[in-house]
């Protein structure tokens, strides 16, 4: 799994507390961690291998997620993943809105999305169309949040 760690920009802090009420006040403070799994077949496929496949990575993500959620609350910091399906906060009170994966990729990472009729697809700039999109959030501070993930890829 590829991921980067970000500091929450000032055009998403709105959004991101519309996902999570919870941070509303403290989105200064919120790192918003996109990950990417490489898959076999490209997700703008409708074939039943790539929704099998599709099924796969957002279990893995789920475990993940959970995972790293459960080791930053360990140490006493905020942390959701988002239901990369729904866009809807998973382990904590969700807002009205809904989380965009591929629209949060396009602004901190500057990845390309395009437009298939009803929704966006991520272009990953290695990748292509075959990466599954998901992403954790944490008001821990950075350290923290490196020295878990650091912990987590020795697992």
């Amino acid at each position: 799994m590829q991921y980067s760690v970000h500091a929450c920009p000032r055009q998403m802090k709105r959004e991101v507390g519309l996902v999570f009420p919870d941070v509303v006040g403290k989105e200064s403070d919120l790192l918003i961690i996109p990950t990417f799994q490489k898959t076999t077949t490209s997700m703008i496929s409708y074939e039943p291998e790539t929704q099998e496949e599709k099924d796969v990575k957002l279990h893995q993500f789920y475990r993940w997620g959970s995972d790293f959620v459960s080791r930053i609350r360990e140490q006493g910091y905020w942390a959701d993943i988002t239901d990369p399906m729904s866009g809807m906060a998973l382990f904590t009170n969700s807002g009205p809105s809904l989380y965009p994966d591929v629209e949060s990729a396009e602004i901190l990472l500057r990845y390309t999305p395009f437009n298939l009729g009803m929704c966006f697809v991520l272009s990953h700039p290695q990748w292509g169309t075959h990466v599954y999109p998901a992403t954790a959030f944490t008001l821990a501070p950075v350290a923290v949040v490196q020295q878990v993930l650091y912990a987590m890829s020795l697992t």
